[in-house]
């Protein structure tokens, strides 16, 4: 850990002395591309070489900053922005994404036949063209995480690639649940997806790791975590054929029951549970006393409606998108575990793209 501080430290002077002096470097869009990746935690194998070159010319392409404000971008660039605000992040993230990551205009048209990526591609009545990834979710268009989508990813990738790359989403299980978007993720039919925790241990199972239960108790232990693990974790999806391209938060689960507040061993005995989630969910339900009844997805808002279940695990959002609190009548705050989410692309997809996009 100390030698790990002390190289970050030593990167982050290299920064520092350079800023002010004339820029003698231009940096190709691989280049950038490979920084990016190292900021967000994807890489770590940048030389101290590379590192100092393309931060100083990251650092002087970057117009209109304070030399406060500049000694604060060398950090951001050094992959220490743990103590930045929000805001902060926000703003250095995005002056990184405006002089970094832009695929200028006029290059666009050198994408124009990338080998074996053709089915993907659409062509516009004015002869513009992208390639249209398209990926499905049982996200409902009415929660958060679809307004992200719709308001900053689809947006901002539209925007740093100059129009080439569209992410053409399925709504609200209209692709059917996890374990059929991926399904249709091996056939080609869909190229990747948004998973809730099933769906992130279906495609990678060594995912169970972050969800046996009361294995954490806030988000700060999670983080820490995904730090340590998060190279090792893409491994894990790769090893399976999936890229992830982002870990997000799906919340602590919990327990809602119509019939009992769950308290006791007693309470899950005397409860019809059902499972959806997996094998994990099945034991941990099982080893608290319970039958534990195995319900697809789509099947379990009309289960519990008819009274064929009468409780279940789930994070809030999931109650909410599903609109089960309506009739739910208990709830057991009790944090069971952690439920991770997360956007997963085919390596097969991934590998056919540009690197710089």
């Amino acid at each position: 850990m100390k030698c790990n501080n002390l190289v970050k430290f030593l990167c982050l002077c290299l920064v520092m002395f350079f800023i002010g002096l004339p820029s003698t470097f231009a940096l190709t869009l691989q280049e950038k591309a490979k920084y990016a990746k190292f900021l967000t935690g994807y890489a770590s194998e940048l030389s101290p070489q590379e590192k100092e070159k393309i931060a100083k010319a990251l650092i002087e392409s970057a117009t209109g900053l304070s030399s406060q404000e500049k000694a604060k971008y060398a950090k951001f660039l050094s992959g220490s922005s743990r103590e930045f605000t929000c805001q902060e992040r926000e703003k250095y993230s995005n002056i990184f994404i405006e002089t970094a990551l832009m695929i200028p205009l006029p290059e666009k048209p050198k994408y124009a036949n990338l080998p074996g990526v053709q089915h993907l591609k659409k062509v516009k009545p004015n002869g513009d063209f992208l390639y249209v990834v398209k990926l499905g979710t049982l996200v409902p268009e009415g929660v958060g995480w679809a307004a992200l989508i719709k308001t900053i990813i689809n947006p901002g990738i539209l925007k740093v690639t100059s129009g080439l790359l569209y992410l053409n989403w399925y709504y609200g299980g209209t692709m059917g649940d996890d374990q059929d978007i991926l399904a249709k993720m091996r056939n080609g039919q869909l190229q990747g997806g948004g998973f809730s925790g099933q769906g992130m241990l279906l495609a990678c199972p060594e995912m169970a790791l972050m969800e046996l239960p009361f294995m954490f108790e806030n988000y700060g232990e999670i983080e820490y975590i995904y730090a340590k693990l998060r190279p090792r974790i893409n491994l894990w999806f790769e090893k399976h054929g999936y890229h992830l391209v982002l870990l997000a938060e799906q919340d602590f689960d919990q327990i809602y029951s119509t019939k009992l507040p769950i308290k006791t061993p007693d309470d899950f005995k005397n409860s019809r549970f059902l499972t959806w989630y997996g094998m994990v969910e099945e034991k941990v339900l099982k080893a608290a006393g319970a039958s534990p009844l195995p319900i697809r997805v789509p099947e379990v808002a009309a289960s519990i409606r008819t009274s064929v279940c009468d409780a279940f695990i789930s994070p809030s959002i999931w109650a909410v998108g599903t609109q089960m609190y309506t009739v739910m009548k208990y709830l057991n705050p009790m944090r069971i575990r952690y439920s991770p989410a997360g956007g997963v692309i085919t390596m097969q997809t991934w590998n056919l793209l540009p690197e710089e996009a």
